[in-house]
């Protein structure tokens, strides 16, 4: 299961945000987005940030607002 900050993270990501920019919007380093989105792509068995967001959204783990 996703930490609150992973599915913050994972929803960023859903709206193609990049990491600098998710690390702004969060106020959060850079470095901690890549470890998030590393935690999320182990935890969800995925290899790309893309296959994450297809599984996230047909799982409905996160709603694309």
């Amino acid at each position: 299961e996703l930490t609150r900050r992973e599915l913050d993270v994972l929803r960023h990501i859903t709206r193609g945000q990049s990491n600098r920019t998710i690390a702004a919007e969060l106020g959060i380093s850079e470095n901690t987005v890549k470890n998030h989105v590393r935690n999320i792509l182990d935890k969800l068995g995925m290899r790309s940030r893309n296959e994450a967001v297809m599984y996230a959204l047909r799982e409905q783990m996160i709603t694309n607002d």
